[in-house]
This record gives C-alpha cells, structure tokens and sequence, in this order.
C-alpha cells in the first residue's frame, strides 16, 4: 500500500479534525466542501492526468487552481457563484492547512534544543 501525499493527510485531517471537531460545522457544510475537493480530484485526473492517490500540495498552484475555476465555469457550467463557492472552501483549506503547518513548525523549534 503506498503512503498517503502530504495532500491526502492533509485534507483527511482538515475534515476530520478541524471542520467537524473544532468548529462543529453543519453536515451540509460539510457536504459542500466534501464536494468541492472531488470536483478538484476529478479535474486534476480528467484534464491534468494527475491521479487522486498522487496529488501532492505543491501540484496545487495558483495556476492550477484557476485552471480548476475556469473548468468549473466552462466545462461543468457552474454559475460564478458556485465557483466563488468553491474556491473560498479552497481558501478555508489552504488558510487553516498553512496555519497547522505553521504551529507544527514553531512546536519543533521550541522543543530543539539549538533553535
């Protein structure tokens, strides 16, 4: 079995953690979300050729991510409300990702003994 992307843990832990445990959110919150990142994981397999199981944060880009919106707004039709929709979940992520990897990073300096 190959070990999960830093994008997989990621996410499962930003759904698991934060969305349902320290914010509580609703379950169609959570559902919209939930949908927004397989529409990301269906773009990056069908226009990409970048398989689900092997999409890394750093495939995530800016560009990719517009390439992502005009997708949704040409391809799937998706009213520019929807796609608005979608990326502010993308930014949620991104936000509260780049946070842990932040407090994660300043949690291993004050345990190193040099830092």
């Amino acid at each position: 079995m190959n070990k999960p992307t830093d994008f997989a843990r990621s996410l499962a832990d930003y759904f698991t953690n934060y969305m349902a445990g320290q914010r509580n959110l609703s379950v169609n919150t959570i559902r919209s979300y939930r949908d927004t990142f397989c529409l990301l994981l269906t773009y990056l397999e069908e226009e990409q050729n970048c398989s689900p199981e092997k999409v890394q944060l750093s495939k995530l880009t800016d560009q990719t991510i517009n390439e992502f919106m005009a997708w949704l707004e040409d391809k799937r039709r998706n009213s520019i409300s929807t796609r608005n929709q979608r990326l502010a979940a993308i930014h949620a992520f991104f936000n509260i990702s780049s946070l842990t990897d932040r407090i994660c990073f300043c949690n291993a300096r004050k345990s190193c003994q040099y830092a």
